[in-house]
């Protein structure tokens, strides 16, 4: 073969088939693969304990619905002190957020234009304004 155009042709077929032969095992260099996580509430507590007690089928369904009824519980008590947690920060975030309210009507909304930016933080309707 003398003609340029085949052996670039050649070239790019060859280049085309070594980077899909070799591309799953760059990427699995470059991208770390994540574990599968298992659907199953403390799955090494739970492989720990058949693991060390021998435990059978019969023994491992009771303990999956245990440790299920475990994590519920402990998802209801995190809820419940978040949700006390977050309004005991109430007062010191409202009082906050009136303070930068300020600052943004009076630093930044133009004055002839505060009357309807009250409007809106009141969330009374607002005149649309034109660009």
């Amino acid at each position: 073969m003398t003609s340029l155009r085949a052996w670039v042709g050649i070239l790019a077929l060859t280049a085309f088939l070594a980077g899909l032969a070799c591309g799953p095992f760059v990427s699995s260099w470059l991208v770390p693969v994540k574990p599968v996580t298992d659907a199953t509430p403390f799955p090494d507590y739970e492989r720990k304990l058949v693991e060390t007690f021998h435990l059978g089928p019969e023994r491992r369904e009771p303990l999956r619905t245990l440790l299920a009824a475990y994590r519920r519980e402990v998802e209801r008590i995190k809820d419940r002190h978040m949700a006390d947690y977050m309004s005991s920060m109430e007062p010191e975030l409202r009082e906050k957020g009136l303070y930068y309210n300020e600052l943004i009507r009076d630093n930044v909304v133009p004055e002839a234009l505060r009357p309807e930016y009250e409007k809106l933080c009141l969330g009374l309707p607002t005149t649309q304004l034109s660009h």
